[in-house]
């Protein structure tokens, strides 16, 4: 038999290298065509970024902390790459600086800023998280002003230059500052200068106007930065008060002293006769309480200008006559006058139990916190011959002072009147001429022999003034009634409206150098 060995038909079967070859093609194929998905990429987790910036206002030359957490998926992201960025003009956000987030997430990164800018934090994208920013915060940069000062002080008289001195940040070489003066419209240019080497500066400033007059340094938004203003200061131009506001009569009232001086061309003023001096005491009384289980009232006068200088005048009845010679000048001063009088009772520690003890608890209420800036005090004569320093009223009066100076606030006292015996009003009574009355006087020692416990008071109260006009009511060897054809006493120990009001200018003029 013969056997036949057959071959296969080239349409079942394909030789080995060309199956490899199909099989090459057809991946190509379906990779490129995409008839089978690639395998997916791992997601990026979300990270949450916070920040805060402190403090927001900063002093130029002090640092400002930038803080936060960083996180992902509820957990703190570790060894974090933070940036703390700023924002540019260009629209973009620029890099400050970086830090690394400690292992609970937080970061923190402190920087002095020199102008004002917004900032945020940011986090790259890595392979395990996306990138985040976190909320922008605005910073404000502030220059700070030191020791500010004036020179000079109230006796001064209007036009004369003061200097304004004081330092900023030495940083601020060449930055401009300035004086503003107060006026009814506002505030308004008085001078400026620059920031000198090490950030000291001085503004020679001219006053413009007499009494009491408003102040204050300010460095103005620049280079940005923002504003920084002081709070006003009162500067006084108290010089030539005496000449400013004597009587036109030669020789009258107070300006008579200490001597020699006469008029006789002048009358006596109030007269003598018919008690008219003991009437002499107009509107003295109308703010005025005498019963010292209420608290003392209180009245305002005088100037409603922004600046006014904030004068408060506390004591007893001599107080009440002391206003009399204060208030036609006022609004001259630029003084804002609060009075807070009544009987018996002056500005002193509260003693418990003490019949003063309301009215001392109320005055200090009402003259403490830095209300005012200059406190007026008065005090009758001790009752008892005793030296000063043995006076237990001492204690009380410094105590209470003490308290209201510590709050940046002047006290001053009045030295008290001296006292005449009643048998020197007697014997102006018995006179029928301005000469027999003229002749109607005490001893020095007899009018001062009761002491006067506020000038020891002040001695012990550091920045207290003691004001003392005696030399305008006394020779060097006697008081009198009558001086200058004015009849100084309406009776004992109260001066006259009339001597009080040519006395107030000498009483200014030795309070200026405190003002």
């Amino acid at each position: 038999m013969t056997t036949r060995t057959s071959s296969a038909h080239p349409s079942s079967a394909v030789m080995p290298g060309r199956r490899l070859w199909l099989a090459v093609a057809l991946a190509l194929a379906v990779i490129v065509g995409g008839l089978v998905p690639t395998a997916p990429a791992a997601a990026l987790a979300s990270a949450v970024l916070t920040s805060k910036a402190a403090p927001v206002t900063v002093a130029y030359g002090k640092s400002v902390t930038v803080s936060g957490t960083a996180t992902s998926g509820g957990r703190p992201l570790v060894g974090a790459r933070v940036k703390i960025v700023q924002y540019t003009s260009g629209g973009g956000w620029a890099l400050i600086g970086a830090v690394t987030s400690s292992a609970t997430g937080a970061y923190s990164y402190s920087f002095a800023p020199t102008w004002g800018r917004t900032v945020r934090a940011e986090l790259a994208r890595t392979t395990t998280h996306a990138a985040a920013a976190s909320p922008s915060t605005a910073l404000f940069v502030q220059p700070q002003i030191y020791g500010s000062a004036v020179s000079g002080d109230g006796t001064a008289a209007p036009g004369t230059t003061r200097q304004f001195t004081g330092s900023v940040h030495g940083g601020l070489v060449g930055k401009r500052i300035k004086v503003e003066r107060f006026e009814p419209s506002g505030w308004v240019l008085a001078a400026q200068a620059y920031v000198q080497t090490g950030g000291s500066f001085s503004i020679p400033v001219t006053t413009t106007r007499f009494g009491n007059q408003g102040f204050r340094v300010v460095m103005p938004s620049q280079s940005g930065l923002i504003t920084k203003q002081l709070a006003p200061v009162d500067v006084g131009s108290y010089g030539g008060t005496v000449k400013r506001y004597a009587d036109a009569r030669a020789c009258f009232g107070a300006a008579a002293l200490p001597g020699p001086c006469d008029n006789s061309s002048l009358p006596v003023t109030p007269s003598i006769s018919g008690g008219a001096y003991e009437r002499d005491r107009t509107g003295a009384f109308e703010c005025y309480s005498a019963d010292v289980t209420q608290r003392v009232p209180t009245c305002s006068y005088g100037s409603t200008r922004g600046d006014a200088l904030r004068v408060a005048l506390t004591g007893d009845s001599h107080a009440a006559m002391l206003k009399t010679g204060l208030l036609p000048r006022l609004n001259d001063l630029n003084w804002r006058l609060d009075t807070y009088i009544g009987r018996g009772c002056v500005l002193s520690a509260p003693i418990k139990g003490d019949t003063c003890e309301n009215r001392s608890t109320g005055l200090a209420s009402s003259l403490g916190g830095g209300k005012y800036d200059l406190v007026l005090v008065t005090a009758v004569r001790a009752e008892n011959k005793a030296a000063p320093a043995a006076d237990p009223k001492i204690a009380g009066y410094t105590a209470a002072w003490k308290k209201i100076a510590a709050q940046g606030t002047t006290v001053a006292a009045i030295a008290d009147n001296p006292t005449l015996p009643q048998a020197v009003l007697d014997c102006v009574d018995r006179s029928t001429t301005y000469t027999q009355a003229s002749r109607c006087q005490t001893s020095r020692a007899t009018a001062f022999a009761l002491s006067d416990p506020l000038g020891a008071a002040v001695k012990a109260v550091p920045g207290a003034a003691l004001v003392d006009v005696s030399d305008r009511q006394c020779t060097k060897t006697a008081c009198a009634a009558l001086v200058g054809h004015v009849m100084a006493y309406r009776d004992a120990h109260h001066l006259t409206t009339t001597f009080e009001k040519s006395l107030a200018p000498y009483i200014l003029e030795r309070l200026a150098p405190a003002l």
